[in-house]
């Protein structure tokens, strides 16, 4: 009985080694990976703060540049382009839609021009006024963060943006209210999307603006899903703190 717990002991202890080298291994991975973070304005707004400190926090090296002077050529050698809901569709158009790097898209008005949806505004794409919850509709994919059922993402109501993907897309999330508009949605490399091949991991995320300062728990789980699996296999990754 003594060896018996001796060994458990022993191999419990080779668990938690295990667990430790695999959480600093990641971690470490993900410290100084590059984060294109494109946002409207001159200045970075209270909302796309919040992001900012998260992602930092997380362990990656945020680079904020303005919807207006960012260029195609920043996405070189990034592991993410983060493409704020504060970026105006006029000013970033089509500059990310052929890069080979994953593009995770808060702004709705931007699905079209990476091809992700169709062209045909509150169509295709479009938001939804007053929200603090969304649907998940596939409890079972990583983007879904172990979430199932209908999610509180916001202490206060919000516009959650949406889109109707292609046939080839990842469901994730729908507006509570209407199952047709996915709320989070993605596509895999080399997937057909309605405008176009996805030249990488892209996903629709529905952070709309002001939402990240009231997000709950679960929205942030969510977050931290779609940051986590747009770069997977980049050596980037960093786990939910």
């Amino acid at each position: 009985m003594l060896k018996d717990k001796q060994k458990m002991s022993g191999l419990w202890k080779v668990g938690l080694l295990t667990i430790a080298l695999l959480f600093a291994f990641t971690v470490t991975s993900a410290l100084g990976s590059d984060i294109l973070f494109v946002i409207g304005g001159k200045d970075i707004k209270a909302s796309d703060q919040t992001i900012k400190k998260h992602l930092e926090g997380r362990g990656f090296n945020v680079i904020v540049k303005q919807d207006k002077l960012v260029k195609t050529e920043d996405a070189n050698g990034k592991a993410l382009v983060f493409l704020s809901e504060s970026a105006r569709s006029r000013e970033v158009n089509s500059k990310f839609s052929d890069v080979a790097v994953p593009v995770i898209c808060s702004e709705p008005w931007l699905f079209n021009e990476l091809g992700m949806t169709g062209q045909t505004k509150k169509v295709d794409f479009g938001r939804k006024s007053r929200q603090k919850d969304l649907t998940i509709v596939n409890p079972d994919h990583p983007l879904a963060a172990s979430l199932s059922d209908n999610i509180k993402v916001s202490s206060k109501s919000f516009y959650m943006g949406w889109g109707v993907p292609g046939d080839n897309a990842i469901a994730v999330a729908a507006l509570k209210k209407d199952p047709t508009k996915y709320t989070i949605f993605a596509y895999e490399t080399g997937a057909q999307m309605p405008g176009k091949v996805a030249p990488a991991r892209r996903v629709g995320l529905f952070l709309f603006r002001g939402a990240a300062k009231n997000f709950t728990p679960d929205a942030w789980a969510l977050f931290n899903a779609a940051i986590d699996w747009s770069i997977q296999g980049t050596d980037s990754v960093a786990k939910a703190n």
